[in-house]
């Protein structure tokens, strides 16, 4: 999403969504609750869905579109018209329980996947776009997934929860993303960090 547009007629506006990869500044800052459903979330909303299928991912966290709100939107079937289609606003997990080990990868960091150990069972607690409390106790891949997503809110990776001997061969991809995504700002083909914020920054007070 280009930050420069739709400022002027109207700053709660969102617009198209694009997925963003890392080290987007909106990956590694901590999303705010939402404090305000309109028109235009709900929207984002279906566009979030859009983006997660045809990016072949299970789940999707706002601020891998460039929003900084705490949300994020979960299909363990992966595609339309199969499985359940969860949305979790202003999410909080409790009651951690057991653990597990699994495999996970990241539609920010493609290419990347990791064994990640994790509580196995939690219950999450959060408002539907409808403006509904939902209240799940879940575990297996449902709960992996929230996890998961709810860590992107909390401006943290997968890779930040891998022991030491695991994060030091992601490194060299970490900082291969690194260069691209400098290389794209040089060049002007995304915005800077400055206008990054901004937009960030605007949305978030829109909303927030």
């Amino acid at each position: 999403m280009d930050p420069a547009s739709h400022t002027a007629a109207d700053p709660a506006a969102i617009g198209p969504l694009t997925l963003v990869e890392y080290p987007h500044p909106a990956l590694l800052r901590r999303a705010r609750p939402v404090a305000r459903l309109d028109a235009g979330l709900r929207e984002a909303v279906e566009q979030m869905f859009e983006i997660m299928y045809e990016s072949q991912g299970i789940g999707l966290a706002a601020n891998q579109v460039a929003l900084p709100y705490r949300l994020f939107v979960v299909n363990c079937a992966g595609r339309r018209g199969a499985g359940e289609e969860h949305v979790f606003i202003n999410p909080v997990l409790s009651r951690p329980r057991g653990t597990a080990v699994q495999e996970e990868g990241c539609l920010s960091l493609p290419g990347v996947r990791m064994d990640v150990r994790r509580p196995q069972k939690i219950v999450v607690d959060a408002w539907s776009l409808e403006g509904e409390p939902v209240h799940l106790d879940i575990d297996g891949l449902l709960s992996r997934v929230v996890q998961h997503e709810f860590d992107h809110l909390e401006g943290r990776l997968f890779t930040d929860r891998l022991p030491e001997a695991a994060e030091l061969e992601v490194r060299w991809a970490l900082e291969s993303f690194r260069n691209v995504f400098a290389g794209q700002q040089s060049r002007g083909e995304i915005p800077g960090s400055d206008a990054l914020h901004a937009s960030l920054d605007r949305l978030e007070a829109a909303r927030c």
